[in-house]
């Protein structure tokens, strides 16, 4: 079955930045990167994981203490630029004079996905949910990408065969068909972690059974398809490329192929909502030795 898009053979993540109606979005990307090039970010992360169950993603059970002051001026920088889309976004600006407190939130529940406290903090703060919700997603990246780095002899872990991330427990943005063996690869949109998957076995549910995996190709032949499992309905889109995606284009190429996810879901299938693990981590503000933590 073929799909519709508009991404063309050239550069994905040019297709992306090409398209003026994602330009506040493309700000937002663009903000985050910078971020996660801060080597401040660094020294919130143990120096090794405390899990031991090798099931487990390596944030599960960790304690990341960021300093207060860095997580203050990149969340207000983050709110602010979000704030420019205009429309519901723009109460967003003021949402970066909340508590430290509630920035700490704000991290934790979007490494934890949670959307009720996500939305307890939009109705304390006067924002909509869903535009809170959406720098979130974004918002603990530079932490993430720390951790990535910080961690990156122990990925991917060896005999890793889960399809959620090893290193943060989110399910993957999207594949990659990687090299001239095509191999596959998921990677992770937040903490962009990269690791091998078998090409018949659904990344969601673990589907090893043929008949029950598809796919779906784009009408133009890009070099995009989409990954189908009967059983779970979920789907995964598939990315040819000669090397690993840069960590910084990895939402880009997901944004470029969003008319793929459109097609997809008219046809029925979906991304799981929740992530493939709970990590049970918490976020402490580090601010003059001291610790300034979130509980509920």
């Amino acid at each position: 079955m073929t799909v519709p898009t508009t991404a063309r053979r050239g550069g994905l993540a040019d297709v992306a930045r090409s398209r003026l109606e994602w330009k506040p979005w493309l700000a937002v990307l663009d903000a985050v990167a910078d971020a996660a090039s801060d080597r401040a970010w660094r020294p919130a992360v143990p120096d090794a994981p405390l899990t031991t169950d090798a099931d487990a993603p390596l944030l599960a059970g960790a304690t990341l203490t960021p300093e207060a002051r860095l997580v203050r001026r990149w969340i207000r920088r983050l709110l602010q630029t979000a704030a420019q889309a205009g429309g519901a976004a723009t109460a967003l600006a003021g949402a970066g004079r909340a508590p430290d407190t509630e920035l700490a939130e704000l991290l934790e529940s979007g490494l934890a996905h949670d959307t009720e406290r996500i939305s307890a903090l939009a109705g304390r703060r006067g924002v909509e949910p869903e535009a809170l919700a959406a720098v979130a997603s974004v918002a603990l990246i530079p932490l993430l990408r720390a951790c990535a780095e910080r961690w990156r002899e122990r990925l991917p872990i060896p005999g890793w065969r889960h399809g959620y991330c090893p290193l943060c427990g989110a399910w993957p943005a999207l594949a990659e068909a990687r090299g001239l063996e095509r191999e596959r690869r998921l990677r992770c949109g937040r903490c962009a972690a990269d690791w091998p998957f078998a090409w018949l076995r659904c990344a969601y549910c673990g589907m090893e059974d043929h008949t029950q995996l598809g796919g779906l190709v784009a009408e133009d032949g890009s070099q995009v398809t989409i990954d189908t499992c009967g059983a779970c309905r979920g789907y995964l889109k598939s990315v040819t490329t000669l090397g690993a995606t840069p960590a910084d284009e990895i939402a880009l190429v997901d944004l470029a192929t969003v008319e793929l996810d459109v097609a997809t879901l008219e046809q029925g299938y979906r991304r799981p909502p929740a992530p493939g693990a709970a990590l049970g981590a918490r976020i402490e503000l580090r601010a003059g030795g001291l610790l300034r933590a979130w509980r509920r």
